[in-house]
């Protein structure tokens, strides 16, 4: 099955997708939108596209694990992508920005460049840690 993983950003939703034998996650690029019914067309329109089976959200827990303001908007997201008919789960994305930006930044890239790639890196990290724990039976 095809997994979409989704980061839900303040202004760029970033986009990673797995194989069918959900083996790798890969960026996916991102779409720039703002207000709850955009972002759920968007999303909508990219699952549909990439005929994903499961949407990962990320989960943006504070450090401490506990959830904040936006982990509660992720939640209710998900809970709209099931309204939707669209099976969703969340995932914890800590710090999955700062390592796209960090391996964006160690292939080269200047922050210029690597701004509007770090969304759709943020997502392959969180869609591959799920891919990892889903293939260890987490």
């Amino acid at each position: 099955m095809i997994l979409l993983g989704i980061d839900l950003g303040e202004r760029r939703v970033g986009f990673a997708i797995s194989d069918e034998r959900e083996r790798l996650a890969v960026p996916s690029g991102f779409v720039e939108a703002s207000g709850l019914e955009a972002i759920l067309a968007a999303v909508l329109a990219k699952a549909d596209a990439e005929r994903a089976g499961l949407l990962v959200i990320g989960h943006p827990l504070n450090l401490s694990g506990r959830p904040g303001r936006k982990a509660r908007e992720a939640a209710a997201f998900r809970d709209r992508l099931a309204a939707a008919g669209r099976p969703a789960v969340l995932w914890d994305e800590r710090l999955t920005t700062a390592e796209a930006a960090r391996l964006l930044g160690e292939a080269g890239l200047d922050r210029r460049r690597r701004r509007p790639l770090v969304d759709s890196h943020a997502a392959q990290c969180l869609l591959a840690s799920f891919l990892e724990a889903r293939r260890k039976g987490g």
